[in-house]
């Protein structure tokens, strides 16, 4: 790539030397386009692969905050492996006045692969309110 480079600038008529670099930045366009898509099927491989693996260990309680460990051990001591916000919400209504307020412990929780949100279990059209967000616990 270099000495393309080198060669460009000893051509001395400006409009050759024009063309050319413009030849030279389409086959780089061309190379970048390339390389990435070598790059995102890796990356998707990759993906696929982690995903027969073992799971990643979650990192330690220490390092989250105060409102996110409370939500991790009240889910602990709730013995199952599947919750909803609701009960979590129940039993820490001292903690957190609102639902809002306790939605970024989950989410926090969530991100750092502690839980994991289940898709929604019941069927739309049936009456009624949604039923509360269901979670995983990954622990």
């Amino acid at each position: 790539m270099r000495e393309e480079t080198q060669r460009l600038l000893l051509i001395q008529d400006d409009f050759e030397r024009f063309r050319a670099a413009t030849r030279m930045l389409v086959d780089l366009d061309d190379l970048i386009l390339e390389i990435s898509r070598v790059r995102n099927e890796s990356a998707s491989r990759m993906q696929i692969r982690t995903i027969g693996a073992a799971a990643p260990q979650p990192p330690s309680d220490e390092a989250l905050p105060e409102d996110a460990r409370a939500v991790l051990e009240c889910v602990r001591r709730m013995g199952t492996e599947r919750f909803r916000r609701r009960d979590v919400f129940r039993r820490l209504a001292r903690r957190f006045k609102t639902v809002a307020a306790m939605v970024p412990a989950l989410d926090l929780l969530e991100s750092a692969g502690h839980i994991r949100k289940v898709g929604p279990s019941a069927e739309p059209g049936q009456p009624g309110r949604r039923r509360s967000p269901e979670y995983e616990i990954r622990l």
